[in-house]
């Protein structure tokens, strides 16, 4: 049976290291007041890449780099002057330094061994890489997700926007027409050619902005986040939504107050749930007759430091067998719907601290249909 390892102190008491410890995988570092190694276990050296000869009597801010050993020595001696715990007992995120160099993410939790009159402290410092690697993966492949979705998005509606693009473009072609007619009339129509010119442009003008929009909304990358209004993000959704109502014959009222606390948002992610919600309230009054074909879109402050933003269509409502599953993924009530569209909306709002939500219209009040919601916290 092995003997346990130990450390002495300077009044003869002695500190014990279980030689199970060795088996650790995480490092586990003992440390006097001043923050010098006294024993290091085996995983310390696997992690470090140092000889325990290199570490012990050496301070253990060797194994951070400058901001943080700094802020590791303030610590120390904050407690041993204040006795409050600003690192004892608790977990904390460093940058580690091995001995070739290289810098990693490292979590270590300290824990106080007290003897008579003498002190040590126990770290634990577990390598923090491979999750912060999985969590940037993660990331990148929701982000990948919520493009995607978007560029579905704008494939479904791609009929609508065409129709908008061929209206200006159809206008630049007859007035182009026009100018050539009437230089052939007369060399004197300059007046007439100018300002059927300017109308050319104007209506090339009209056609960008419908490409700029969309191609602003379709953008891929990282996430964004700003400081901004809950109107300022939907003020360029706004024309990308009249496209779809007005293809199908729905009114859009609009009441987003622009004197509502700011937030801090992804605004391309924001536009898009909103997008999507109104959408989906398009598709639910398919059936709906065409004098209640309206959809109301409102944001209001519903607490001291949340935000709700509500969709409201007259359509069909959400049936009892839907509303369990409407958020999950792949789940669709369309014919031809992936499913990802809410599930995708759900990760982004939550993401953001929010939560996303529905309820279906109070008949008497509200008349049919369903109210799809989402909430986003304030920044004050």
């Amino acid at each position: 049976m092995n003997k346990a390892k130990s450390i002495a102190t300077p009044d003869g008491q002695s500190v014990q290291l279980d030689p199970v410890l060795d088996a650790m995988i995480e490092s586990m570092i003992v440390i006097d007041e001043r923050g010098t190694m006294e024993q290091v276990n085996k995983a310390t050296k696997r992690m470090f890449g140092y000889e325990p000869e290199e570490l012990l009597g050496k301070n253990i801010n060797m194994l951070m780099i400058n901001t943080d050993h700094d802020r590791h020595d303030n610590y120390l001696y904050n407690y041993q002057q204040t006795g409050k715990k600003r690192i004892i007992g608790r977990g904390r995120e460093v940058q580690a330094l091995r001995k070739d160099g290289t810098v990693f993410p490292a979590e270590i939790a300290v824990g106080e061994v007290k003897t008579r009159d003498y002190v040590r402290f126990v770290g634990l410092v577990r390598d923090m890489t491979q999750q912060r690697e999985s969590e940037e993966q993660a990331l990148k492949q929701r982000e990948e997700m919520v493009n995607v979705s978007r560029l579905g998005m704008m494939g479904e509606m791609a009929a609508a926007m065409a129709h908008e693009l061929n209206q200006p473009l159809t206008a630049i072609a007859n007035y182009a027409s026009a100018s050539i007619r009437l230089l052939d009339q007369s060399k004197d129509n300059i007046t007439d050619v100018r300002e059927v010119l300017q109308e050319i442009v104007d209506q090339a003008h009209r056609a960008g902005e419908v490409i700029q929009r969309t191609r602003e909304f379709t953008r891929s990358g990282d996430e964004i986040r700003t400081v901004t209004s809950i109107a300022s993000i939907a003020a360029p959704v706004r024309s990308l939504a009249e496209l779809d109502a007005k293809a199908n014959n729905i009114r859009l009222s609009w009441n987003i107050p622009t004197d509502l606390p700011e937030v801090e948002a992804d605004p391309v992610q924001i536009q898009q749930i909103i997008l999507n919600l109104i959408r989906n309230a398009v598709d639910a009054m398919h059936d709906t007759e065409p004098g209640q074909r309206d959809i109301e879109i409102r944001a209001k402050l519903t607490g001291p430091h949340e935000i709700r933003f509500d969709v409201k269509d007259h359509g069909h409502g959400v049936s009892g067998t839907a509303a369990t599953d409407i958020f999950n993924a792949f789940f669709t009530t369309k014919s031809s719907g992936m499913g990802m569209g809410l599930a995708i909306c759900r990760t982004i709002i939550r993401s953001h601290g929010g939560e996303l939500g529905f309820r279906n219209n109070d008949v008497v009040t509200d008349g049919t249909g369903a109210t799809f919601y989402f909430t986003i916290p304030t920044r004050s």
